[in-house]
């Protein structure tokens, strides 16, 4: 183990509380955003589930191709707050235009502006956070930015069955209401959050120019942890599962938005401690228990036996998502030169993309050709294969 705290300990920078905050207020709008639209393009819109696979489907390719491209240019030009800003700009944007869409194409329009956002946000942040970040404390602030992401996430859901409930189903207006955090996110993330990559690099310029051909020179710690990830967030298989396993258990179906809130509580609860621990126990350390507790939840969930048990896997799987996602970005960071962090990130989210992707198709099919205790097991058996990945990940790059 790594002891390497000490009496000066330093705390977590007032700029990484502020990034926390803006991650907390933009998961809320994008939370809703999330649950409702769906719920709009069938309900009001009449379209059909098949419709909404394929909006869902092309929104998905355009956050994966934005994350790339947002990660690498933040490199280019030295400047990830300015694109975190254009991004936070775009989602701003696309909620009025869901507010006044009375077509599928405008719900695609809106949702496009949307992920646009998303996708110019997601690498430049989490390589941001790194940038700040004091290297003693990092799986701290990794952790607390985390946390703060998923508690915008439980209460963008419990807001979002609120303001249904209060507006009668004004989905509209639900969605002008839903660009208030936004909006609030974007000042605090100008005001409050500095950008010192962009400070350095104006103080005294780069040596040297990056170019997108410097991505083969990424080092093999950084495809290792690339693949770890990747292998990983195959057995990470969509929420949609864990409701179902719920509703078999007996769950009234009023209560079935309580499968996320339970998650999402558990992956608040787990993230800011997981992350502090890291910084004294070591990243592997800890992801090797985010692993296990991924095991231990699919038996359980396989098993079934009653819903109390299943909701307490469901529990443990909020909790390992809070460990591992934590320590797959700090992985990230350690592994990346400092001129290619965008880039790794950028890396990083469209694989896991990828890998989200075969992982809920694998889920559907297991699940409709063997049952629910088979896709459980399957899962199981590929978060056990990512743990063997592991010990091939430098320990240096992780400290």
């Amino acid at each position: 183990m790594c002891m390497k705290h000490s009496l000066a300990h330093p705390s977590i920078p007032s700029s990484i509380w502020a990034l926390g905050s803006v991650s907390f207020l933009m998961k809320i709008s994008s939370v809703i955003i999330f649950i409702l639209s769906p719920l709009f393009v069938t309900q009001v819109l009449g379209a059909s589930t098949f419709v909404v696979g394929l909006l869902e489907g092309i929104l998905e390719a355009i956050s994966f191709l934005t994350r790339i491209l947002s990660g690498a240019l933040s490199d280019i030009i030295h400047k990830r707050k300015s694109i975190i800003t254009v991004g936070y700009i775009f989602a701003l944007i696309s909620r009025p235009l869901l507010g006044v869409a009375t077509t599928v194409e405008g719900i695609l329009l809106g949702r496009a502006f949307d992920r646009i956002g998303n996708g110019l946000d997601a690498p430049p942040r989490d390589a941001l956070v790194g940038d700040i970040a004091p290297s003693s404390i990092k799986g701290a602030c990794y952790g607390l930015r985390e946390s703060l992401s998923r508690a915008g996430a439980f209460s963008g859901s419990l807001l979002a069955m609120g303001l249904l409930w209060v507006t009668h189903n004004n989905y509209s207006l639900v969605f002008w209401l839903g660009s208030i955090p936004t909006a609030v996110a974007l000042i605090v993330l100008l005001l409050f959050v500095k950008d010192p990559v962009s400070e350095k690099c104006q103080i005294k310029p780069p040596k040297k120019k990056l170019k997108l051909s410097d991505i083969k020179t990424l080092p093999l710690s950084f495809w290792l942890v690339l693949l770890l990830s990747s292998i990983y967030n195959i057995s990470n298989i969509s929420g949609a599962f864990l409701i179902l396993r719920t509703e078999q258990m007996g769950l009234d179906i009023h209560l079935i938005p309580l499968v996320m809130v339970i998650q999402n509580i558990a992956t608040t609860a787990s993230a800011y401690p997981a992350g502090y621990l890291s910084d004294t126990f070591g990243k592997r350390s800890l992801m090797f228990l985010g692993i296990c507790l991924m095991i231990i939840a699919n038996i359980l969930l396989a098993q079934g036996g009653s819903l109390v048990v299943v909701l307490g896997a469901i529990l443990l799987w909020g909790a390992e998502m809070g460990i591992t996602q934590s320590m797959l970005a700090i992985f990230v960071f350690d592994a990346c030169p400092a001129l290619l962090r965008g880039t790794g990130f950028g890396l990083s989210h469209f694989l896991n993309g990828i890998s989200l992707v075969i992982a809920n198709a694998l889920a559907g099919w297991v699940w409709h050709v063997s049952g629910p205790a088979s896709t459980f097991y399957t899962s199981a058996l590929v978060a056990a294969l990512a743990a063997l990945v592991l010990p091939f990940i430098h320990k240096k790059s992780l400290t």
